[in-house]
């Protein structure tokens, strides 16, 4: 597991979104019920209408569990019109976050999370044991990285 210790932001955001899109098949964004829409993500949400594959209510996401709420989760396919949509409307990937974006923009490869966010606490996570992608992420300019061990013991 790799912890990202500081906002990709600018060219870095960019650099990892288009990462993403290589390597992944999906991802999410995450409308939570019980927060208002902006104009601003209105028109995002009419945007990605014709690129959601579908749109789960859920009370957990990667990363996140809600206490007596819902939240809609949109699930796409990593498209190419998607990933320009995905640069060109955040600066940073914890942006995506209320009130202006939807949330939590996760990716996931063979159903399995890669990239876990969760903007409001400024965490993101990649999960891979990948060689070749450790060194792709290594390679993006500008990203502050940990790589975390992690083992399971039975008990």
């Amino acid at each position: 597991m790799i912890q990202i210790l500081e906002e990709p932001v600018g060219s870095t955001y960019k650099q990892l979104i288009s990462l993403a899109f290589k390597i992944c098949d999906e991802f999410i964004l995450v409308k939570r019920e019980q927060l208002e829409l902006t104009e601003k993500t209105k028109i995002l949400i009419e945007e990605l209408k014709p690129y959601v594959n579908t749109v789960k209510k859920q009370e957990e996401w990667p990363g996140t569990r809600l206490l007596g709420h819902h939240a809609d989760i949109y699930y796409f396919n990593c498209k190419p019109e998607l990933e320009e949509l995905l640069i060109n409307k955040a600066k940073g990937l914890y942006r995506w976050r209320h009130p202006d974006l939807l949330e939590d923009l996760c990716f996931f490869k063979n159903k399995e999370v890669w990239l876990l966010t969760t903007a409001h606490e400024q965490l993101g996570f990649i999960t891979t044991t990948d060689r070749v992608e450790i060194s792709m992420i290594r390679e993006i300019e500008g990203i502050m990285i940990q790589e975390i061990a992690v083992s399971y013991h039975e008990v």
